[in-house]
């Protein structure tokens, strides 16, 4: 019987620090292990509406099922002795009916929260501030105790070797996980609206997601060379050169955004079905087409079943497989 209540916010850090990523990815964990979990957040800011409550309660339905979710609570009883014996008796329920309970502390800075069971091993997910002057990570970590695991998540990556060496030998497990694209995504449905493009045929694999971007153009590499080495890519293209549509079209690429004026071809209609690669058309250019992009990673949504897997395969590479497993007892 595991419990495992996951606190950020530490020291000053950024507000969005990643719980909601570590609780996901912690239940997909136990999924694929075979365990049951359950997911609380005792209190939020908007406990009717909380969109990570409505998303891990879905991922835990789509999954294992379990025990019901129970609604948080709102902030303002964070300190009441009342309020917090109901969330001790939620949680006491959920123990038993559950092998593994994942707690989500609220997004109060400095807010590490008091015990909610006897055996309750506390999580610190840390992200480091864009402000300057800010305490550096290293500092926050060797401030941080009675954590049973330290996770320093999207750290820039050219600084993440840098950054595990200045953290090793701590006492307890840290992982630092470097940005990911993976978690950056957006989907072809809302590329599409971003750009306000229009379907050249019915679309097909609009939850696709979309990793990178790349521009056909006058490109010395082959096509196939070019086009073959990212996967989850939205190529960029001229809607008059169905010679780089053809050559970009292969597995790795989930959608195409054809630019400017004009039709494509009939030919290219065709094998866009029959490969279901989904053609976005804009009548912008190229150069205007890739300069809208701009904003819109600010769609991109963490809360969703592909990015709780991917994350737990980042927690699992970066804080290694037997701490992981050691948490999960």
């Amino acid at each position: 019987m595991a419990v495992l209540f996951i606190v950020g916010n530490f020291a000053g850090l950024q507000p969005a620090s990643g719980k909601t990523s570590v609780a996901a990815a912690l239940v997909a964990t136990a999924n694929s292990a075979g365990k049951q979990a359950a997911y609380y957040k005792p209190f939020a800011a908007e406990p009717d509406a909380d969109p990570d409550v409505a998303f891990i309660a879905g991922l835990l339905q789509a999954n294992s099922g379990g025990p019901d979710v129970p609604a948080p609570r709102p902030l303002a009883n964070l300190s009441e002795e009342t309020a917090m014996g109901e969330v001790r008796a939620e949680v006491s329920r959920l123990e038993s009916e559950a092998g593994i309970v994942i707690i989500e502390a609220p997004a109060i800075a400095g807010h590490v929260g008091r015990p909610y069971a006897q055996n309750q091993k506390t999580i610190l997910v840390l992200r480091t501030s864009p402000e300057p002057g800010n305490r550096s990570i290293v500092d926050d970590v060797n401030a941080a105790s009675g954590f049973s695991a330290i996770i320093v998540n999207a750290v820039p990556i050219h600084r993440r070797d840098e950054v595990a060496r200045e953290l090793a030998g701590q006492s307890v497990p840290v992982a630092v996980i470097p940005e990911s694209r993976g978690m950056l995504t957006v989907t072809v449905e809302q590329l599409a609206e971003h750009l306000g493009g229009q379907w050249v045929l019915d679309p097909v694999n609009i939850d696709a997601p979309v990793e990178r971007f790349m521009i056909g153009g006058n490109i010395l590499d082959g096509g196939p060379t070019y086009f073959d080495r990212y996967p989850n890519q939205a190529v960029i293209t001229r809607v008059e050169r169905p010679d780089i549509q053809m050559a970009s079209m292969g597995e790795k690429t989930c959608c195409l955004v054809l630019t400017g004026p004009g039709e494509p071809t009939e030919y290219i209609k065709s094998e866009a079905l029959k490969r279901e690669v989904p053609l976005i058309q804009v009548r912008t250019n190229t150069h205007d087409t890739a300069e809208a992009l701009a904003g819109l990673l600010d769609k991109a949504d963490a809360r969703t079943a592909a990015k709780a897997n991917h994350f737990a395969g980042l927690l699992e590479q970066y804080l290694g497989a037997e701490a992981l497993e050691q948490l999960l007892r």
